[in-house]
């Protein structure tokens, strides 16, 4: 399977520098726009399915795309492709709380760690391929949610910690036999 990850559009918390992670934040306009020029990027390619996180930042990206696309089936909702949950460190300032999230082995009560995260998204993406082997998958998701599967992919080239992602990023993966390769990053032509 191929599977084309995407970083939702912009939010006001991201605009903002604000930790959403499960806060379930809307599109600006700015975000909107992404994900139509997103959108035309995409139209050169063909996709079997297309995915999303349950967050709405995720689901209205998902469906601008698709209605660019003239995408007719529903949109698939995946609960394990769910952005981090990041628990205290919600809604302060990401200058704040990136030297917590960037310290290795970082824990704490009710924050969903490296490991969790990881094995959770892995999940999700053998499921999708049990699912849909031979075809090409879009999903819609989020900065951590995209990491984890990079960490995944080549824990040496890629980190939570040095590896950014900007609103409308496109990575591609190849899932199969329950390995998971690192394709391309194409990034948003804004960022």
């Amino acid at each position: 399977m191929i599977l084309t990850m995407v970083r939702h559009g912009q939010t006001y918390y991201n605009n903002r520098r604000l930790v959403q992670g499960r806060i379930n934040n809307a599109l600006n306009e700015t975000g909107k726009k992404q994900a139509k020029a997103v959108a035309q990027i995409l139209k050169a390619q063909h996709f079997d399915v297309i995915s999303s996180s349950p967050l709405s930042r995720a689901l209205e990206t998902a469906y601008i795309i698709s209605k660019k696309l003239k995408y007719k089936q529903p949109i698939e909702v995946l609960p394990n492709f769910v952005e981090r949950d990041f628990y205290h460190l919600d809604g302060i300032s990401v200058d704040l709380a990136m030297p917590l999230i960037r310290t290795k082995g970082y824990r704490y009560p009710g924050y969903e760690h490296d490991e969790l995260l990881i094995n959770r998204v892995a999940k999700q993406a053998y499921e999708l391929a049990s699912r849909y082997p031979d075809d090409h998958v879009l999903c819609v998701a989020h900065s951590h949610v995209i990491k984890a599967l990079l960490v995944k992919a080549d824990p040496h080239q890629f980190s939570f910690a040095d590896y950014f992602l900007s609103n409308g990023d496109i990575i591609t993966f190849e899932v199969k036999n329950k390995q998971i390769k690192f394709i391309s990053h194409e990034r948003h032509p804004d960022a």
